[in-house]
Order: C-alpha cells, then sequence, then structure tokens
C-alpha cells in the first residue's frame, strides 16, 4: 500500500457535515481540549454554515479525514486575525488517520486559499498542550506570534501562529 492520496474540498452535502463535526467533537472533546458542552455549543452547522470555507480532508475513497474552517473577513467567529490575515480555527484530523497528511493538507489549503485572496497572513491560536500541532505549524511555515498570545477563560494561554505570504 503507497502514500495516502489526500484532497481538500469544501463540505457539500449533510453527510459531509456530519462526518466532519463528528471529528471535531471526537477530537476536542473526546481528548478533553474542550468540554462537550462546550463542543456542541459551538461547533455545529448552524454556527459554522456562512462562517467560512468549511474544508474537509478526504482520501481516494472520499472518506473524511479532518476538517477546519477557513473564517472569511468580517466573521464574528475571528479571535486573533487584524485586517490583512485571513484565520483558521478548529483543525482536527480523525485519530486513525493522523499522520498520513491530513492536517498538513488542511494547512497548505488554508495558505493557498488566503494566498489566492491576497491576505499578507494566516493566523491561528492553538493550545499549549497541541504538541503535534505546533510541529505541523512550524514546518509549514508558522512562527510564533507571542506578543499576540491571550488568556483562555479556561486557565491557559492561547498560544498564537503566525505564517506571513508574500504579497503579490
Amino acid at each position: 500500500q503507497g502514500p495516502m492520496t489526500i484532497n481538500v474540498r469544501e463540505a457539500r452535502t449533510d453527510r459531509d457535515w456530519e462526518f466532519a463535526l463528528d471529528i471535531l467533537h471526537g477530537v476536542y472533546a473526546g481528548e478533553a481540549y474542550s468540554t462537550w458542552e462546550r463542543v456542541q455549543r459551538t461547533m455545529t452547522r448552524t454556527n459554522l454554515e456562512g462562517q467560512g470555507a468549511f474544508l474537509v480532508a478526504v482520501d481516494e475513497a472520499d472518506q473524511i479525514l479532518g476538517a477546519t474552517i477557513l473564517l472569511a473577513p468580517g466573521s464574528p467567529m475571528h479571535q486573533v486575525a487584524v485586517d490583512g490575515e485571513r484565520e483558521f480555527r478548529m483543525l482536527a484530523v480523525a485519530q486513525e488517520a493522523r499522520g498520513h497528511g491530513a492536517g498538513e493538507a488542511l494547512v497548505k489549503a488554508c495558505i493557498d486559499r488566503a494566498q489566492s485572496e491576497h491576505a499578507n497572513g494566516v493566523v491561528l491560536w492553538t493550545q499549549p498542550t497541541m504538541k503535534a500541532a505546533h510541529r505541523l505549524y512550524e514546518r509549514l511555515g508558522f512562527t510564533r506570534a507571542s506578543d499576540r498570545d491571550e488568556p483562555d477563560p479556561r486557565g491557559f494561554m492561547r498560544l498564537v501562529y503566525r505564517c506571513a505570504l508574500p504579497m503579490g
């Protein structure tokens, strides 16, 4: 079995949304990055639809491996982006799909879209315990923007990462 082919596309169908939200819930609540109550309140189609591009990473059989949302400029879900930047939130890859490039494909898709829309950078915040995510972001050109870190009401520091994009 060769390397997995991973594509990224927007969630289109009810099934896409259902599978992708299941992955987000499983990672964020199941791995204790958030509470079930908070996840079920914020990670819903009603809350996310219309906020930006809800991207899914899929394998050759179109099975969803992971998801994230690249927020549209002006989305009220923005937490760290400033003018000219694009922000993505809630990156998650199903446990059984990790290590095959789904997370990387999703981050690269966010960077590519932001660049095609002439953004000057891509930003995100992450929790201090998400070490694998930090390594992924750094490998893909993100650097810590520690001057933009902020306390989270849940008792940890939100670590901000930024990837500068070439202009033009």
